[in-house]
Parts: C-alpha cells; sequence; structure tokens
C-alpha cells in the first residue's frame, strides 16, 4: 500500500493560507481597498482548508494504521 504522509504539508499550507489571509486583511484594513485585497483573502482561506484537509488526513490515517498495528 502506497504510504504518503501528508501532515507536513497540510501544515505548512495551513500556516501560509493564515499568513497570507491575514495580511490581506489587515492590508485592506489600513487602505480600504477591499476589492483588491478579496482575491487574495479568499486564496489566503483555501490554502488554509486544504491544508487543514491534508493534516486531518494524516492523522487519520496515522491513527488507523496504529490501530491496525494492535
Amino acid at each position: 500500500m502506497r504510504s504518503f504522509n501528508s501532515g507536513p504539508a497540510g501544515t505548512l499550507m495551513m500556516l501560509v493560507g493564515v499568513i497570507l489571509a491575514i495580511s490581506s486583511t489587515w492590508t485592506a484594513i489600513a487602505r480600504t481597498g477591499w476589492a483588491a485585497a478579496v482575491p487574495s483573502i479568499l486564496i489566503g482561506l483555501s490554502m488554509t482548508a486544504v491544508g487543514y484537509s491534508l493534516f486531518a488526513r494524516s492523522r487519520r490515517t496515522r491513527s488507523e494504521s496504529s490501530s491496525d498495528d494492535d
């Protein structure tokens, strides 16, 4: 069976996504240019969601493999 630990990749994507979303929101608040910042905010939130999905799948796979070992 193919095993791919996506936990580190998911964690990295979550961090980058959160940083992108927060920095874009901060810039939009400071400059009141919401229309230009919305795509960056949505991309950051999407990266966070995909990263969390990878991270959760990695945890599920790890817990299933540890229960199979018992």
